[in-house]
C-alpha cells in the first residue's frame, strides 16, 4: 500500500537532503496517521481506496492555496514544487469509457438509487475514480 511506500521515500528524500520532498512526504505521512489514529478506525477502512481520498483532498487543499498565494502577488516557487510533488503520488483519473465500462460489468442498473454499490465496485478497480465523475457516468447512462 501506499503509506509504506511513503516511509521509503522519506528515507530516501533525507539521503538526498531534499527538503521539499520531504516535507511532502512528512505531511502526507501525518495525514495518514491522523486518520489511523481517528476515532473509530477500523483496520479495514484503511485501504488504497482511502489512501488516495486522502492525497485527493490535500492536493485540493494546497492547490486552493497556491492559487490564493497567486492571486496575493506572493511567491509560489516553493508551493508549486510541494504541489508538485503530492501530485506525482497521485494515479492518473480513470476516463470516462473506462468508467462506464466499469458501471456495466458492475452488474448494478445504472441509476442514481444504486451509486453506493456501483461507486464501490468502480473504486474497487481505479481507486482514483471520484464520486463526481462517477456519477455522471451514470447520468450519462441512465
Amino acid at each position: 500500500m501506499l503509506h509504506t511506500e511513503i516511509n521509503r521515500h522519506i528515507a530516501e528524500a533525507m539521503k538526498a537532503k531534499d527538503k521539499n520532498r520531504l516535507y511532502v512526504l512528512k505531511m502526507i505521512k501525518a495525514k495518514f496517521l491522523e486518520f489511523q489514529t481517528s476515532k473509530g478506525y477500523k483496520e479495514e477502512d484503511f485501504n488504497e481506496a482511502k489512501e488516495i481520498a486522502i492525497l485527493q483532498k490535500m492536493e485540493k487543499t494546497w492547490a486552493d492555496e497556491l492559487q490564493s498565494f497567486r492571486d496575493a502577488g506572493r511567491d509560489v516557487t516553493e508551493l508549486a514544487e510541494q504541489v508538485q510533488i503530492l501530485q506525482g503520488f497521485l494515479p492518473k483519473e480513470p476516463s470516462n469509457d473506462e468508467i462506464i465500462a466499469a458501471i456495466r460489468e458492475s452488474g448494478f442498473p445504472p441509476e442514481m438509487k444504486n451509486m453506493r454499490n456501483i461507486l464501490a465496485f468502480v473504486q474497487q478497480r481505479y481507486p482514483a475514480a471520484s464520486g463526481k465523475l462517477v456519477s455522471d457516468a451514470i447520468r450519462q447512462l441512465s
